[in-house]
């Protein structure tokens, strides 16, 4: 079997999808060609200044756990292991840019004292698991060619949290092939998330996998955006792929078969860490963002790059994945939808209108044009659907107008 086996699919998928935006191969060309120093290569500095370096001599114990792993995980790649004096529960892997070079792992020296062997181990299972899916090299492409991270387009913003996101619950599975005990593994999330020994409050596993299903139910009703998945999912997706036919091929050195009921329920969990919202009312607001993106970019007869790059930037604020939601509500009486969702949105917050009317003059005039039948079409559904005035419809036109209509110069 495979790493690649091993590995969340929708993880591969981002991966593989985020590299090819980011025009992966020819970036890594050019940075290579500038002769530009790696950043990793500035860490591997600090930490060779700072840090303590792991050597068979100097802790021969740490030193064998942590290449009994990188064996374990068949990972062929030099590793230089680092611990570093920091009171945070933390670790890190980097890639290193030349395959001749060392990678690098660090472990603060916290989870040193607090982990027992097998609680380190699935740690070091986890970055060699970052290691094998070259997760540094992804990242070190977004901070080049994003040096701002508030730069970064929030429809690439999104994609990229839940990327990264879903890294951490493949990184999980290499961390429990290393360990390959749910309770060692649940036991370090522990201490991570309390701070707390487990010997301190005499830890009960069986009782905190129970507690922990209880969260999860609270998460499915209340989702938000994590940089990492929330503990409750990651222990729930260990504990589902310890108990799947996917790690038992893999035990048994088996040839691989998708395992169907697996990813049923990594779907359910993924899809807690891809909601950006469950408010009904932006439910609504997302229909009308589509609908009406498409019906006014759509007058004219032709839809141009600057308009559905125009409705994507918008949806992005409510969905991870614009364009495929754009596809969904091409497939459907994309006017109903369009008037319904007008109608739910003023029901509940009349004073929306205004601006479901700016959203419709900013597409229209997107494309540094304004036809007749789109200023007519506004003033109709200003008037019929919306209850404004026409002179309140005239206003916001132009103030639309001065804010961002640029003339096309040359026709």
């Amino acid at each position: 079997m495979k790493n690649n086996d091993i590995r969340v699919d929708l993880e591969i998928e981002l991966e593989s999808n985020l590299f090819q935006t980011l025009e992966g191969k020819l970036v890594e060309k050019i940075i290579a060609e500038a002769n530009y120093e790696p950043e990793e290569n500035i860490w591997k500095n600090i930490l060779e200044g700072h840090s303590f370096k792991v050597t068979e001599k100097m802790s021969p114990k740490l030193y064998h756990i942590f290449h009994d792993v990188k064996n374990k995980l068949n990972y062929k790649k030099n590793i230089d292991f680092y611990i570093t004096n920091s009171a945070e529960l933390n670790a890190f892997a980097l890639t290193r840019s030349d395959d001749k070079d060392t990678d690098i792992i660090n472990i603060n020296s916290a989870l040193i004292s607090m982990f027992d062997d097998d609680e380190l181990r699935f740690v070091v299972g986890h970055e060699i698991g970052h290691l094998i899916t070259r997760y540094a090299r992804v990242v070190r492409l977004i901070n080049f060619i994003f040096p701002d991270p508030e730069k970064v387009p929030l429809i690439l913003a999104h994609r990229i949290e839940l990327w990264q996101k879903v890294s951490e619950l493949t990184a999980d599975r290499f961390g429990f092939i290393a360990s390959p005990n749910v309770e060692k593994c649940v036991s370090g999330f522990f201490k991570m998330a309390s701070g707390l020994s487990t010997d301190r409050i005499d830890f009960d596993y069986k009782a905190y996998l129970i507690d922990n299903e209880k969260i999860l139910e609270y998460f499915t009703q209340n989702r938000n955006m994590f940089t990492h998945p929330v503990n409750p999912l990651r222990i729930k997706a260990i504990k589902l792929f310890s108990e799947s036919s996917l790690y038992e091929d893999f035990k048994n050195e088996k040839e691989f078969n998708t395992d169907q009921v697996l990813n049923a329920e990594m779907d359910k969990l993924i899809d807690m860490l891809q909601t950006i919202s469950t408010s009904p009312m932006d439910a609504f607001r997302k229909q009308f963002l589509a609908s009406a993106g498409l019906i006014m970019a759509n007058i004219d007869k032709n839809i141009n790059d600057d308009e559905y790059e125009s409705i994507l930037e918008s949806l992005s604020n409510y969905t991870v994945f614009p364009h495929e939601y754009l596809s969904e509500i091409c497939n459907t009486s994309t006017e109903e939808v369009f008037k319904s969702s007008i109608t739910n949105i003023i029901q509940q917050n009349p004073a929306e209108r205004f601006q479901l009317l700016q959203y419709m003059a900013n597409i229209a005039m997107s494309d540094n044009s304004i036809f007749n039948k789109e200023i007519n079409f506004l003033f109709e559904v200003g008037e019929s659907l919306l209850g404004l005035t026409r002179r309140e419809i005239a206003q916001i036109l132009a103030a639309t107008l001065q804010q961002g209509f640029i003339p096309e110069l040359y026709r």
